[in-house]
């Protein structure tokens, strides 16, 4: 070091940079080489699972026996639930079972699951039906390799891709179900009560379980999205508020420049035009629906000419009014009626509904029969003894018969209507209206309750 300057080789030596490696720091060295270099632990579960992942893999292999393969272990169902509901699913660097591996790997990247996905993550009823499907299809697919062992590894690729689309397909069918079914009995999203995955398996478990269930709650559903539109359209053409600019030839709302140019000679022909085409700015309206704040009640004629598809397509289309009156916050009534031997009924707040209830009305049947089969006589009381709130009610009746009603019974009736502030609409399935004509406000004639009919598409306006 000289003048206080240091040279490179000086600089080497003070740093030690230049010494050789003891023999500690090589064993060392050597050790750290072998630690990276060793295979990582292989994991029980082909995917990334936390403690609360495992303990819903043991609850599911403990709850559906039966439904599973009894190979089924809890490792393969955590792995198929969080598949569905975690929001990102990852996968373990390695698994105990390669073969799971490939196939939660081909699922994940499988489009068909992404858009299943986005309707099971985060819900835990949703994601154990897709995990039930996708352990069936597993195991299948295990079945189907042990038959055919000489297949090799694009044969094998292709088993385990054709598997994973049924998987698929299977799932989202029956996770498609289940929200129809908790739509239908008042639990569907955003309504009281979708919160509880527990309720909400139960409720499934016993409609798919019962064909009366199954079928009504596939046509309440159909119902619900035509009760949908009809209520949309009620409110689409009202005045009651400009909501922007659209292409008309309603004069009444064509914008004030645009009326100027038909003025105007060297613009008046192409304003015409446009004027005929349906092309002119114009302002675009809509009204604001005045909800009735008074009860819905719907009786469903339950005597024995109604046995069968008549009876559930009834029950379904009620359904559909009780979605209608929750949806406007009404109170609603369900009377199934048939004549002297009896009635059933339930009442429906706007608030959650009890679906073990709901469900025992839906499959009950009474099978009797009167000349009256609709509750004429009865509804007053009905409506009494369940305290409905005041307020304009809407009554619908539905009926194969052809009722005969006591001129007392009938000014009864009348006079109950006017102090309750209610409209009856009678939908009667192929016969005549018999007396319900003179105690009516609405009579509408139908060959059946399928969507298309006058009187069907009627009632689900209200």
């Amino acid at each position: 070091m000289k003048g206080g300057s240091v040279n490179r080789d000086e600089l080497r030596s003070a740093l030690d940079l230049d010494a050789a490696l003891t023999p500690t720091d090589a064993s060392h060295l050597s050790i750290s080489t072998s630690e990276k270099s060793s295979p990582s632990i292989t994991s029980a579960t082909a995917l990334v699972v936390d403690e609360w992942g495992m303990r819903r893999g043991r609850e599911l292999l403990a709850e559906y026996p039966q439904r599973l393969n009894p190979r089924t272990s809890a490792e393969e169902l955590a792995d198929f639930h969080t598949a569905a509901f975690d929001p990102d699913p990852q996968l373990s660097p390695s698994c105990e079972d390669s073969h799971r591996r490939s196939f939660v790997e081909e699922l994940l990247n499988s489009p068909d699951y992404q858009s299943l996905h986005t309707l099971t993550r985060l819900d835990d009823t949703s994601s154990t039906l897709a995990a039930l499907s996708f352990a069936e299809q597993f195991h299948n697919l295990e079945k189907e390799e042990k038959a055919h062992r000489e297949r090799d590894a694009i044969d094998r690729e292709m088993a385990i891709l054709r598997a994973v689309g049924r998987a698929v397909r299977l799932a989202s069918a029956e996770v498609e179900e289940c929200r129809e079914t908790s739509s239908a009995l008042g639990m569907g999203a955003g309504m009281p009560g979708s919160n509880d995955p527990a309720a909400i398996a139960r409720m499934f478990r016993r409609v798919r379980n019962d064909p009366v269930l199954r079928r009504i709650c596939e046509r309440a559903g159909r119902y619900r999205r035509l009760a949908q539109a009809q209520q949309r359209r009620k409110t689409r053409h009202g005045f009651d508020e400009v909501i922007g600019v659209e292409p008309s030839g309603d004069l009444s709302a064509i914008l004030p420049h645009e009326l100027v140019r038909l003025t105007m000679p060297e613009w008046e022909l192409l304003s015409l035009r446009r004027l005929i085409e349906h092309e002119m700015l114009a302002r675009a309206y809509q009204g604001h629906e005045r909800v009735a704040c008074g009860p819905i009640v719907i009786a469903v004629d339950e005597s024995g000419s109604m046995l069968g598809e008549k009876v559930e397509t009834a029950k379904a289309l009620a359904l559909a009014l009780a979605w209608i009156a929750r949806r406007q916050r009404r109170w609603c009534a369900l009377v199934a009626y048939s004549g002297d031997t009896g009635e059933r009924v339930l009442a429906l707040p706007p608030t959650r509904w009890d679906e073990t209830v709901l469900m025992d009305w839906l499959d009950g049947f009474i099978g009797g029969g009167s000349s009256i089969d609709v509750p004429v006589r009865e509804l007053p009381r009905i409506f009494g003894e369940l305290k409905a709130p005041p307020g304009r009610t809407d009554v619908v009746f539905v009926t194969d018969g052809i009722c005969r009603i006591p001129e007392e019974v009938r000014s009864a009736f009348i006079a109950w209507k006017v102090q309750s502030k209610a409209r009856l609409i009678s939908l009667i399935i192929r016969t005549q209206p018999g007396d319900l004509e003179w105690v009516s406000d609405e009579v509408h004639l139908v060959s059946s309750l399928e969507i298309g009919e006058g009187g069907v598409e009627r009632v689900l306006s209200l």
